[in-house]
C-alpha cells in the first residue's frame, strides 16, 4: 500500500491536463485495482466499486484527474508556438515559466515568452498581459525545426514542476493540487476503508473538469448514486488583504455550504460537520462567492437529484505552476470521509434525502 504523502508527489508530478488523463487514471488504477472492482466509462473517467456490508445505499466520492493546461494551435515561421487554454489560467502567471510539451516523439521542454520590455510600446506598458502576447519556445529558429522535433498542432501542455517540499516536512509546492490532492485521498480511502462500511461506495475519477465539467456529467447517470462528496484541491484564501478567511492551508478540511453553482444539501452537510467534531477533525466551512466543482453537475445530472457537498483541500496559487498544500489537510480530508462513510447507513441517507435544509 503506498503512502498518502508519496500518492500526491507521483499524482502532482503525473503528466494530465483534460482531455489527456490516461496517465493519472492509469496510477489510480494501479492503486485501487486491488480493492475495488474497475472500470471505465465511455468519456475515460475511472469508476471503482468497493462493497460494504449492503448493496445500498449508493455513496459515491468524485474527484477530476485532469489539471489546467495549454495546447499547441499552431506554429509561427520563427519556431513559436502558439497555444490555446485547457481550463481557466490567468495569462500574467504564465509568463517566462517552463513547459512540457507531449508530442507523438516524446515531451518536449520550453519557457513561456513575450516581447521584452526594451521593445514593449506605451499603450502596451498599461494594460495587462494576454494570452495573444505569450507564446512558447523550444529553442527553435524556424517551424521546419519545431517539426523536425515532432510536435504539431493538438499537442497538450503542462507546467514542468518537481514537486517538492517547502517548511517542515508536511508542506509541499508542486502543480495540478487541483485535484490531484483530491485524487489522493480518493484512492487512500478506497484503499484503507475496509469492507464493514454500511453502504457501497462507487469511487469516480472524472475527466476534463477544468473544461466545463465534462466527465462528471457523462458519468453521474451511469452511477446514480443515492448521495455524492466531491473531494477537490480549492483556492486557499489566507493571502495578505482578505478579510473573511475559510481556506486557511492547515486549518483542514473545508466543508462547503455553497458556491455560484451549487447550494449543498444543508442536512448533509451539518453531518460531516458533526463528525468531524466528534472525530476531532479540524475543519472549516465555506460560503463561496465565486468558482464551482464537478458537484453542480453531479446534484442535478441525476435523475431527482442527489445529495451533494465538497470537501476541499487548501491550495495557494492553484491554476499556477506553484501550489502550496500542507500534506496534514489531505489526510484529515482522508480521515474524515472514512469516519463519514461508516456514517452513511439507508436510513440516514433517505432522511438527508428527505430533509434536505
Amino acid at each position: 500500500m503506498i503512502e498518502l504523502e508519496q500518492m500526491v508527489i507521483e499524482l502532482s508530478e503525473a503528466f494530465g491536463p483534460s482531455g489527456f488523463e490516461g496517465e493519472v487514471r492509469q496510477k489510480i488504477a494501479s492503486w485501487v485495482g486491488e480493492y475495488t472492482n474497475v472500470t471505465y466509462d465511455h468519456f475515460g473517467s475511472l469508476i471503482a466499486v468497493h462493497s460494504g456490508t449492503t448493496m445500498s445505499p449508493k455513496v459515491m466520492l468524485a474527484a477530476h484527474m485532469d489539471e489546467v493546461g495549454l495546447m499547441v494551435r499552431g506554429i509561427l515561421p520563427g519556431g513559436e508556438l502558439r497555444v490555446v487554454t485547457l481550463g481557466s489560467w490567468w495569462p500574467p502567471s504564465l509568463l517566462a515559466q517552463p513547459v512540457v510539451i507531449r508530442s507523438r516523439e516524446g515531451d518536449r521542454l520550453g519557457v513561456i515568452g513575450a516581447k521584452p520590455p526594451h521593445y514593449l510600446r506605451e499603450e502596451e506598458r498599461n494594460r495587462q498581459l494576454k494570452l495573444d502576447d505569450l507564446y512558447i519556445d523550444v529553442g527553435a529558429r524556424s517551424a521546419v525545426e519545431v517539426q523536425a522535433m515532432g510536435i504539431a498542432p493538438g499537442d497538450p501542455v503542462v507546467p514542468a514542476v518537481q514537486t517538492r517540499p517547502l517548511s517542515g516536512q508536511s508542506v509541499y509546492m508542486g502543480k495540478a493540487f487541483d485535484d490531484r490532492l483530491g485524487c489522493a485521498v480518493l484512492a487512500n480511502v478506497l484503499q484503507t476503508l475496509g469492507s464493514h462500511h454500511p453502504n457501497q461506495v462507487v469511487g469516480v475519477a472524472t475527466v476534463q473538469e477544468e473544461v466545463g465539467l465534462r466527465g462528471a456529467k457523462a458519468v453521474s447517470p451511469v452511477i446514480q448514486p443515492d448521495i455524492c462528496i466531491v473531494l477537490e484541491g480549492v483556492p486557499a484564501d489566507d493571502f495578505p488583504g482578505n478579510s473573511i478567511v475559510q481556506g486557511r492551508m492547515g486549518g483542514g478540511p473545508q466543508i462547503r455550504r455553497f458556491d455560484p453553482t451549487m447550494i449543498a444539501n444543508q442536512a448533509l452537510v451539518d453531518l460531516l460537520i458533526d463528525t468531524a467534531q466528534q472525530s476531532g477533525i479540524p475543519y472549516q466551512v465555506a460560503v463561496r462567492e465565486s468558482g464551482g466543482t464537478d458537484a453542480s453537475a453531479i446534484q442535478v445530472h441525476t435523475h431527482g437529484g442527489v445529495p451533494t457537498t465538497v470537501i476541499g483541500i487548501p491550495v495557494r496559487y492553484a491554476h499556477s505552476h506553484q501550489g502550496i498544500a500542507d500534506i496534514r489537510d489531505v489526510s484529515h480530508t482522508a480521515a474524515l470521509v472514512r469516519e463519514f462513510i461508516f456514517r452513511l447507513d439507508l436510513k440516514t441517507v433517505n432522511h438527508l434525502k428527505q430533509n434536505p435544509w
